[in-house]
């Protein structure tokens, strides 16, 4: 099979919550593990909650720090979730290793569901001559999940902010990933996702076109994902 021609035309993802979703996200996972910790754990995702309310590099974006590993920046997390741990009244001793365990469990791929529309999209906005760039907030093994739920065919890159040390909405991430796909934010470059500042406003303040696509959920005041990708590929003709 020959390569797909190189294009100017680029449109970046958010992946939670516009590509993919994960019940209960962090405190499912925390959840999780403790649960195969000690199964008989009488704790709630209620219980869970406010202990993650700050603590992940997304809670604090105009901070830039040095990439880190993968391991260093599963490391750095270790006191949040020691933290929602003991406040949920785990034992230290169960919290520890339950911290040690949230790991593989966030990223586990059955814990995940692809959002109604997301292969039809990057499919609709490759078919328009665009390249798929995954942008997010998100952990180190982030790519691996792309390539495990089957959306590795239509995306030609995954950048996660673990790996640049910069979140949305900080212009830093934009400016790396632009960068890394050679194109300027004047050019033909989207940004789609469900977070209306970290994706749409950080996008604007760089001049690249952004499209809210929350319509996946409750309340939502933006397009499904299809929905953005017509519209992106209507743009295109």
């Amino acid at each position: 099979m020959s390569p797909r021609p190189v294009t100017s035309s680029v449109v970046f993802w958010d992946f939670d919550g516009t590509l993919a979703r994960r019940d209960d996200l962090w405190a499912g996972a925390l959840l999780d593990a403790l649960t195969v910790v000690d199964p008989k754990a009488n704790v709630t995702l209620d219980r869970l909650r406010p202990g993650l309310s700050t603590g992940f590099p997304w809670h604090t974006p105009d901070e830039v720090v040095d990439a880190r590993t993968p391991d260093g920046w599963w490391w750095s997390l270790r006191p949040t979730f020691l933290a929602a741990y003991h406040g949920a009244g785990v034992h230290p001793s169960t919290a520890r290793a339950a911290a040690d365990r949230v790991r593989e469990e966030f990223y586990r791929q059955d814990a995940w569901e692809l959002i109604d529309g997301s292969l039809e999209a990057l499919s609709t906005t490759r078919s328009a001559g665009y390249r798929n760039v995954i942008l997010s907030n998100h952990g180190p093994e982030l790519p691996q999940l792309v390539e495990a739920l089957g959306l590795a065919d239509f995306v030609d890159l995954t950048i996660t902010s673990a790996a640049v040390g910069a979140e949305k909405p900080n212009p830093r991430i934009f400016e790396f990933a632009l960068a890394k796909v050679g194109v300027h934010a004047h050019s033909d470059v989207w940004m789609v996702g469900d977070n209306p500042i970290a994706d749409v406003e950080g996008a604007e303040r760089l001049g690249i076109r952004a499209i809210l696509a929350d319509g996946a959920g409750p309340g939502s005041r933006g397009r499904t994902v299809l929905s953005a990708a017509e519209h992106i590929a209507s743009e295109s003709e």
